[in-house]
């Protein structure tokens, strides 16, 4: 009797996977059509162009984000500079390569690739957030004749990943190892489902998955984001590569950050870094060592461009009309 009851949840969680993966197809198929890339593929990945006027304005995501995610204030920016962002292999409508999540150094080439193909006038401006401000940090290093000035918003710094200890280096584990579950579970619609059930309601409201920490989070941060950039998020995150880059990425963390170190800012690159108050003393004070101009936002998180995007168009702004009386 046990055993027939066995193979009889076996065959019922197999059809279930089945539906699952079909419906998964058939959603992935409506997904590209309803949610189409918003700009154009250069060289394999892409971009999304606003604007007009120099200093050009280039914007770099942090390690899950995408061009989306600076979306809102990339068309206010607009009004000030010619602005691009970009979306790196793997995430967001650019495909994935072999390597993606590997060195800074190859991020930062295929970045000044992008710009060669872009014809980007030099110097220009880049913005990072999080993760994006090692990729900046290095490019700059790589390529200091095309950059004017950073703007790194809440920026990590070599020193958190680059010898993490022990509850660090778990936390990368099981951060890669969810990661590659989600990427196995997505085929099968799972992901898409979790999703719908965390996001649908808006407003940062989770419903009963909100008991999850990471599940609110999630939920808190996309709610900041305009609502129509969220559907084709979701869509996005509901397949599997954009899981097996993530894995990448958080497993290259270390090596990235050893990589940050090794190939500072140049001197005489303007840097302009807007922390979050929650930051700790430590924390704030590495931040000021590496800045010309230090901001402290009150009343963020880490998502500063999405809290207070206004500041962040501000700081944009003076950097720009600093640049131009040069």
């Amino acid at each position: 009797m046990r055993h027939h009851t066995v193979m009889l949840f076996a065959l019922w969680a197999a059809a279930a996977l089945a539906v699952g993966a079909v419906i998964q197809a058939v959603c992935v198929r409506r997904d590209r059509r309803r949610f189409p890339p918003p700009g154009r593929l250069v060289g394999g990945l892409h971009v999304r162009e606003a604007g007009d006027g120099l200093p050009p304005v280039i914007f770099e995501a942090g390690i899950a984000a995408s061009s989306s995610n600076w979306s809102a204030l990339q068309s206010a920016a607009a009004a000030h500079a010619r602005t691009y962002s970009y979306d790196r292999p793997g995430v967001g409508w650019s495909p994935p390569q072999r390597r993606a999540g590997g060195s800074l150094g190859a991020m930062a080439d295929g970045l000044h690739r992008l710009t060669r193909a872009l014809e980007i006038p030099r110097p220009f401006v880049i913005v990072g957030h999080s993760f994006g401000t090692y990729i900046a940090r290095v490019y700059s290093h790589r390529y200091r004749d095309d950059v004017a000035a950073l703007i790194l918003v809440d920026p990590v710094t070599p020193e958190e990943w680059m010898r993490p200890g022990r509850a660090e280096r778990l936390r990368l584990w099981r951060a890669a190892g969810w990661a590659r579950l989600a990427a196995l579970a997505a085929p099968f619609g799972l992901i898409r489902l979790g999703l719908w059930g965390v996001l649908r309601r808006g407003g940062g409201n989770a419903g009963p998955l909100g008991v999850i920490p990471t599940m609110r989070r999630i939920a808190g941060e996309v709610a900041k984001l305009p609502p129509d950039v969220v559907p084709a998020l979701r869509a996005r995150w509901s397949e599997p590569r954009f899981f097996t880059t993530m894995a990448r990425y958080i497993q290259s963390l270390p090596s990235c950050a050893a990589e940050a170190a090794s190939q500072p800012i140049p001197a005489g690159v303007p840097v302009t870094v807007l922390s979050s108050a929650r930051q700790s003393r430590d924390q704030l004070a590495a931040h000021a060592a590496f800045a010309t101009r230090h901001l402290v936002v009150e009343g963020t998180g880490h998502w500063i461009h999405l809290d207070h995007p206004a500041l962040v168009v501000c700081e944009i702004r003076n950097v720009i009309d600093q640049n131009r009386k040069k």
